[in-house]
């Protein structure tokens, strides 16, 4: 087999081939054997028609094309592999000749990963996500137990945000009733109207128990078909309870914790939220390093693997509708997007994950990583967690041959991630985060000894 490799453009090759004729030959006999068994030809057992009936019967032409059909392929990934090509899409192929005892000649049209040059990552300086916690957002935590355990009561003036109010609630779309949306003495909590964008809520506040509230809304995404349209709503506020919130005392700690004071309560309130902020961070930060070295380097972008992850994001916004019981054409209704509008927004979501993958591709292989059995039982582990299912299943599920490719790339993918953070300056980070020289920003004037390559990563 004879190849050459043209390029096309930065991300495009043509590939041309030509086979001996001996394999295509090879090819032409197989295939008459396979059309043998499944042609029924008169004075001849099925599977025994020598191969001159079948050229007379079938046609040579027919014959070849059968070949051609099924060897193709092959010829196809074997020359590909001969010239070492980093396929990322589907080929286009283009037959010139395949004729029995003659040598057979076609291109393949195909994107390859482009030719990235890595930038100098290591005087890269990164400015570590927020770690630290603070008072406000300790206290945020405390207040939001507190509503937990809040207690309601009977009031008989206005209702204002925060209330519950209990209510009845019926609709009709011109003139006939919406089952839908009929609910009898449901408690609903007023919410800011500004942030919840209900009219439910706008015509609540203020409202005097008793009153009858008539208004037109627009249903949203839970309500099926009917997600998108108009009603006219008709509520009666029956009751309005306002919110009593417990004292911030031990009393208070001894019944929404297991601890006996405030104080003790607080403390290890503190000490989770510190913990979650910090794992927040870091992976920030993972996510932070690689937008800072991909936005050093000019990458072309395939677009198959652009059209992959676009399909891979339209696919889970039908998976999202599905859930709701409607089309994605309801769904992005009752979310107040168009079709043009998702697009768009997925297709720059689509570019820049494709632009980090191709930089992290590089940087593994720059770096000369491999993944070991260990680093994939991590993946799945981190996967299964993600996901929440069993570790096992998730890995007996990625096991599959065809499945077996994107385990190993993401596997490499977070390999390459923490290569990166081992080698570029993270800037005030926490503690065991220390930059590696004296130029960092962190770094303490008062201690002159050197910060080994150790303590680097993730923290």
């Amino acid at each position: 087999m004879k190849t050459s490799v043209e390029r096309v453009d930065d991300t495009t090759v043509k590939l041309s081939v030509t086979v001996e004729p001996e394999r295509v030959t090879e090819a032409v006999d197989e295939a008459a054997r396979r059309l043998a068994s499944e042609v029924r030809i008169p004075g001849f057992r099925p599977g025994r028609a020598p191969k001159r009936v079948l050229e007379s019967r079938l046609g040579k032409d027919a014959i070849a094309q059968e070949a051609a059909r099924d060897a193709l392929p092959r010829f196809y990934s074997e020359a590909a592999q001969a010239e070492e090509l980093s396929v990322v899409g589907p080929p286009e192929i283009e037959l010139d000749t395949f004729e029995d005892g003659k040598e057979a000649v076609f291109s393949a049209t195909v994107e390859v990963r482009p030719e990235i040059e890595l930038p100098d990552y290591e005087e890269l300086q990164v400015p570590h996500p927020d770690w630290e916690l603070t008072d406000e957002e300790v206290d945020e935590q405390l207040e939001a137990l507190r509503e937990r355990f809040a207690s309601l009561e009977t009031v008989s003036r206005p209702a204002q945000q925060g209330d519950h109010v209990l209510i009845s609630v019926s609709g009709t779309q011109g003139g006939q009733p919406v089952p839908e949306v009929a609910a009898d003495d449901t408690l609903h909590e007023i919410s800011d109207p500004e942030e919840s964008d209900s009219e439910l809520d706008r015509n609540l506040l203020g409202a005097q128990p008793g009153a009858i509230l008539k208004f037109t809304d627009t249903l949203g995404p839970g309500y099926g078909e009917r997600a998108g349209q108009q009603v006219q709503l008709t509520a009666i506020v029956k009751e309005v309870k306002a919110k009593r919130l417990p004292d911030l005392d031990d009393a208070f700690a001894a019944d929404a914790s297991e601890f006996d004071t405030i104080d003790e309560l607080r403390t290890e309130l503190r000490a989770h939220l510190a913990r979650e902020k910090r794992a927040q961070a870091e992976q920030a930060l993972r996510g932070r390093v690689v937008e800072a070295v991909a936005e050093l380097v000019d990458v072309p972008l395939p677009t198959s693997m652009v059209q992959t992850e676009v399909r891979f994001l339209l696919d889970r916004v039908a998976q999202q509708a599905e859930q709701y019981g409607m089309s994605v054409e309801q769904f992005l209704q009752a979310a107040g997007v168009s079709n043009e509008q998702m697009l768009e927004q997925f297709e720059a979501e689509a570019e820049q994950a494709v632009k980090a993958h191709l930089v992290l591709d590089a940087v593994a292989r720059d770096a000369e990583l491999e993944i070991e059995r260990n680093d994939l039982r991590g993946e799945v582990a981190l996967q299964a967690a993600r996901m929440g299912r069993d570790p096992s299943e998730l890995a007996e599920f990625m096991s599959q041959p065809e499945r077996v490719g994107a385990l190993v790339s993401d596997a490499l993918r977070r390999k390459a991630i923490d290569h990166l953070l081992e080698k570029v300056q993270v800037l005030s980070g926490p503690p065991e985060h220390k930059p590696r020289d004296a130029k960092a920003e962190d770094r303490s004037q008062d201690d002159p000894q050197p910060v080994d390559d150790a303590d680097d990563g993730e923290g």
